[in-house]
């Protein structure tokens, strides 16, 4: 693959190597494609407005939509988003790390880019050792978006990556397949009541569970 590095990594069990090159990367303002707990993602530094600019050129993808972040840790989460709600810290203990996407009202100094202006950011703590670890390497939130051209399907692959997005990358990171490609579940905590936005592997059920609540809107 001309252009792009290629290298095979655990993804449960990631060598320092290939965290320290992720990183790397990352912290020089460019966009890597590596796979998560979902689908592969398209990752880079989720403050740097250049490299946001890079995963809309990339994906070819409308900069009306905002972008996904992946954080490693709670600490993480509070430098992106603010007036955390009172059902953040018991979904967070349940659900993270896990495909459970929570909407938050979003620090002002985040790029426009990330928030689509709509004041508010949607993040989560990945089931993903190498995803956290790149994050607390390159000491930065993530982009989260899945690595696919705009309005195609997301790559369950290394190959599938390759396939759609080319020589557009400067490394792409390799475990193989993904064994549970269903995205994460999207919850907006920023408006009165929980609202699902998305449901995904985890289910309105679980999380009426979690909150003891009766309904969503």
């Amino acid at each position: 693959m001309p252009g792009c590095l290629r290298i095979s990594v655990n993804p449960r069990r990631p060598s320092p190597a290939a965290l320290l090159l992720g990183a790397d990367a990352i912290r020089r303002g460019q966009v890597i494609a590596a796979p998560t707990d979902t689908l592969y993602g398209l990752l880079a530094d989720a403050r740097n407005e250049e490299a946001l600019r890079g995963i809309f050129r990339v994906k070819g993808r409308p900069a009306s939509k905002p972008v996904l972040l992946l954080v490693h840790s709670l600490s993480q989460v509070q430098e992106v988003a603010r007036q955390l709600p009172d059902a953040f810290l018991a979904l967070a203990e349940e659900f993270w790390p896990g495909p459970l996407t929570m909407v938050l009202s979003a620090r002002e100094h985040l790029p426009p880019l990330v928030t689509a202006g709509l004041g508010t950011v949607a993040v989560r703590i990945p089931d993903s050792p190498l995803a956290r670890g790149l994050a607390e390497q390159a000491e930065c939130p993530l982009t989260g978006t899945s690595a696919n051209r705009s309005g195609k399907p997301g790559a369950r692959s290394a190959d599938e990556v390759q396939e759609q997005l080319g020589t557009r990358l400067p490394l792409l990171l390799d475990s193989g397949r993904v064994d549970r490609p269903e995205p994460s579940t999207i919850l907006d905590l920023n408006s009165r009541q929980p609202r699902i936005l998305r449901e995904g592997r985890i289910s309105s059920e679980e999380i009426k569970r979690t909150l003891s609540l009766g309904r969503f809107t």
